[in-house]
């Protein structure tokens, strides 16, 4: 259930704010009055919203909004700055703009002021030369390639080449999208999209610059979400971190339960199996708290510690979730993917079994708020203390807290 819900989240995601914002676009364009009231400040806003995604992104390091932002700058100004005589030169650079920017999202995020940064601006830098030095050639099949496809009545500036460029550079930001699932992919895919709205328009007064302008926004806004993502999701696992956790039990009222999970020798786990199979291990127990039930939010703690939050629900209402989460690990079977047996085994790690592969157990403790637990943190303090209950009893079960008749 928690997956799925999960899945709308991403959809969600995906769409907002960058469809509403091309939208909210478009829609201005159709209303006249509007778009005139505006057009005397849209070369300002232009500029301006792209400029603030340059500096934003630049000062949270996000080298791949920086450096699509700056590419998308050198457009909008070419395409809206040099005369009709330099048209194969503003083709070439509609051209080149979506796979820049298909480009900077596959590489991945190695920052601003880095040697993958400085790569980044010498390619910039290149293609901009030959853009320049394109602009001195006449015909040939290069400027054919460039135009093929191109309207004749001129009612669509932007030829079939460029909508290739760019629907292949769609195709590619949305499959990274699906893979990573993080804000960038999904913003650049509709600053790309704005883009192309815009390049549509180009050769009127002031139509393209509205979308640029919504490019810079959606940005700006790319980055701002992208840096709450971080903070408050963990990457390892998936799941939400502690500082979100923090906030959702801000917002807690009424009755509520919170269980507090710890995977069983984890430390003799890491000793034995080295750290990269602690992480695997940290990942398949993320993924069975993403499959809970009983409307419960899981969080990760910190180290192999959990934490799972059932709103509207007594400690003894969320025991036999956990008690079925519980279940589900110990009998999954755990399979190790490295290549690595360990020579020996210390203290009491989970003994391996055929096909490398190890029995994975976990131990919690729930508390739900009353009288006595009247805070959040009080009800996080008695399952902690649950847990530790769980942890002196053999490990591998659930305990709720004192004060909750067992």
């Amino acid at each position: 259930m928690q997956r799925n819900v999960g899945t709308v989240r991403w959809l969600s995601s995906l769409i907002t704010p960058g469809a509403w914002l091309v939208l909210a676009t478009w829609g201005l364009q159709q209303e006249e009055p509007a778009r005139l009231a505006v057009a005397p400040y849209v070369r300002s806003f232009c500029f301006g919203a792209l400029a603030a995604a340059v500096l934003v992104s630049w000062y949270y390091s996000q080298g791949r909004v920086l450096f699509s932002a700056f590419v998308v700058g050198l457009t909008v100004w070419c395409v809206g700055t040099l005369p009709a005589s330099a048209e194969v030169v503003k083709l070439a650079a509609a051209f080149l703009l979506p796979l820049n920017i298909a480009l900077f999202a596959s590489l991945g995020e190695r920052g601003t002021v880095t040697f993958s940064g400085l790569w980044k601006m010498a390619l910039i830098t290149i293609q901009s030369a030959g853009v320049v030095m394109l602009g001195e050639l006449r015909g040939g099949r290069l400027e054919a390639f460039l135009r093929w496809g191109q309207d004749p009545s001129g009612a669509i500036w932007i030829p079939l080449t460029q909508e290739i460029s760019f629907a292949a550079a769609s195709v590619a930001l949305l499959g990274l999208a699906a893979i990573r699932r993080t804000r960038v992919e999904a913003g650049l895919f509709w600053a790309l999209v704005a883009a192309f709205m815009g390049l549509r328009q180009a050769g009127k007064e002031d139509e393209p610059l509205f979308y640029f302008g919504a490019v810079g926004l959606i940005l700006v806004y790319t980055v701002l979400e992208h840096g709450y993502e971080i903070a408050h999701h963990d990457e390892l696992t998936g799941l939400p971190g502690r500082r979100a956790l923090k906030e959702v039990m801000l917002e807690l009222g009424g009755r509520y339960a919170v269980a507090m999970c710890d995977v069983d020798y984890f430390k003799n786990f890491n000793d034995t199996y080295g750290h990269e199979a602690g992480d695997q291990v940290l990942r398949f127990v993320g993924s069975k708290l993403l499959e809970m039930r009983g409307g419960a939010r899981a969080f990760r703690y910190g180290g192999e510690e959990f934490t799972v939050v059932f709103p509207g629900r007594t400690a003894e209402e969320a025991q036999p979730f956990v008690e079925s989460l519980r279940e589900a690990i110990a009998a999954s079977g755990f399979n190790l993917r490295g290549p690595n047996r360990p020579e020996k085994k210390t203290g009491q790690a989970p003994e391996p079994g055929p096909h490398n592969s190890a029995t994975i157990t976990i131990s919690i403790g729930v508390a739900e708020n009353s009288k006595k637990l009247s805070t959040p943190e009080l009800v996080l303090e008695a399952a902690d203390g649950a847990l530790y209950r769980a942890k002196e009893s053999g490990r591998n079960c659930v305990r709720l807290a004192e004060s909750i008749p067992a």
